[in-house]
């Protein structure tokens, strides 16, 4: 009996010999593997992963366009004139958040602006326009009473109804960019 116990126990110790040795092996193996091309690959990766907020829309649009755009909202009455210029427009669409004092002073309903966000996306892929940076974290693009459209209320707008009360000016500007 005090031999299988022995024996038992020679074993054991020699499971947990192997094991460390083992373990040593599979760790010294996981510190040379990490050179220093591995590692500055695999860090530019978490890096890129991460994704910055811009502070601009980077939209990919003409001078000729973006009047053109203006003028077709001035003309449906899709924006308030007296308090967005040209310029103003065009600061808020082409240049950084921070670098203006402009807004885009919208005559449109929650659904309306959700549309138009929708149609300029589309008519001009280019960009880095996000739903939540257009209305909500740019600040820059105002309801008809001075105030921010609410992001929940813009991002819902489809659910709500299928097209917006000014879906056929918005569709009728937006044709023209196609």
């Amino acid at each position: 009996m005090t031999s299988s116990y022995i024996f038992v126990k020679n074993e054991s110790l020699s499971l947990e010999l192997i094991s460390s040795v083992v373990f040593s092996f599979g760790f010294l193996l996981c510190q040379f593997s990490w050179t220093e091309k591995f590692r500055s690959s695999f860090l530019s990766q978490i890096k890129n992963g991460t994704k910055t907020v811009s502070e601009n829309f980077n939209l990919s649009i003409s001078q000729s366009q973006i009047t053109e755009l203006y003028n077709e909202m001035k003309r449906y009455e899709l924006l308030d004139q007296d308090k967005t210029s040209l310029d103003d427009f065009q600061k808020v669409l082409l240049e950084d958040w921070t670098s203006h004092q402009s807004k885009i002073h919208l005559k449109m309903d929650g659904p309306s602006s959700r549309e138009f966000y929708d149609y300029l996306v589309k008519a001009f892929p280019s960009n880095n326009l996000t739903l939540k940076n257009f209305f909500n974290n740019s600040k820059l693009v105002l309801r008809p009473d001075g105030k921010t459209y609410k992001y929940n209320t813009i991002k819902n707008a489809p659910t709500r109804s299928t097209y917006s009360k000014r879906h056929t000016d918005l569709n009728m500007i937006f044709q023209k960019f196609e």
